[in-house]
């Protein structure tokens, strides 16, 4: 017998401004010399280390929204090196030029 999934709750959501949010894509190389599309986010000196995570959770969770069911890809993100930068990434399934411009499509999307 399943188990029934829980009612639909709403939770308290805080929201911060990403308008001065400093956002790339580029097409670079993954460490194993494979395609890799990649969105630098990089917020106004001064921003909390916890913007920063959450603006990539946020960006992310948009990205996945918007990955069409065909596409195998994984979404990942990382912080670097100063607390306002971080990256997101495709860890392409193919690896080919084709799915390579497909997700930087994608990403391009964040920066309109």
């Amino acid at each position: 017998m399943a188990t029934p999934l829980p009612s639909p709750r709403i939770v308290q959501v805080t929201v911060f401004d990403l308008q001065n949010a400093n956002l790339s894509v580029i097409l670079a190389k993954s460490r194993y010399g494979t395609l890799q599309p990649q969105l630098d986010v990089v917020l106004p000196k001064g921003t909390p280390h916890r913007h920063l995570r959450a603006a990539l959770h946020a960006y992310s969770a948009d990205l996945e929204l918007r990955t069409p069911a065909t596409e195998r890809w994984i979404i990942q993100s990382e912080c670097l090196d100063a607390p306002t930068h971080g990256r997101i990434h495709l860890e392409l399934a193919e690896g080919d030029e084709a799915e390579a411009m497909r997700g930087m499509m994608l990403l391009d999307t964040l920066r309109c």
